[in-house]
């Protein structure tokens, strides 16, 4: 008798452990395809450290002489930055720091939450902007994507070659003498550019 009590048992504990391993796969697909759907419909949302969103009417960039910096939810809930990993508001789309493979770390709150970058240019070359004080001044730092599941990395001349290469017409622009202006006003052309000619391909 004992044995087939004892094979019972394994097989119950075998289907729940199975069936666990299963509802969590599902719910990692459910927070990945929320983040998606909430990129493309929502106004604002934010994305929490463990992967799931929540969407909001109204998020607020709050700074101030005597306040932590924090994103106030629906005129009511604070948000701190060590809490999400990306958000959305009416302004811009922005992601934390922790997602880049390198850059310099940045604990000031300049235009987004501190240590957080803003999305510049969506598509297939993504940019982002985050600000830092060298000291005097705010500068800007940029970050460069491969479309959406690239990693995001800090622009040199020589990454964004190698994501464009492929490109001719935006290769061309961005190591072409002959386009003045400012580094990131030719970088963020050349991305324009290089989405536009992208997304033509495809249809």
């Amino acid at each position: 008798m004992k044995k087939p009590l004892s094979t019972t048992a394994m097989l119950l504990c075998s289907i729940i452990l199975l069936n666990s391993c299963a509802n969590n796969s599902i719910s990692h697909t459910q927070r990945k395809t929320d983040f998606e759907n909430s990129k493309k419909s929502a106004v604002c949302f934010v994305q929490y450290k463990d992967g799931t969103v929540k969407n909001f009417k109204s998020l607020k960039l709050v700074t101030g002489l005597f306040t932590a910096p924090h994103l106030l939810a629906d005129g009511k809930l604070k948000i701190r930055s060590k809490q999400i990993a990306a958000y959305q508001n009416g302004e811009h789309f922005a992601i934390s720091q922790d997602s880049f493979s390198n850059g310099r770390q940045n604990a000031v709150a300049i235009e987004t939450l501190p240590g957080f970058a803003i999305r510049t240019v969506k598509g297939n070359l993504n940019v982002y902007c985050k600000k830092y004080y060298n000291g005097q001044v705010a500068v800007d730092e940029y970050f460069i994507q491969a479309g959406d599941n690239g990693r995001i990395i800090a622009f040199t001349k020589e990454q964004l070659n190698e994501i464009v290469k492929n490109n001719s017409k935006a290769l061309a622009f961005f190591n072409s003498n002959k386009n003045k202006g400012t580094l990131s006003e030719k970088l963020l052309a050349t991305a324009e550019l290089y989405n536009n000619v992208q997304s033509l391909s495809k249809n």
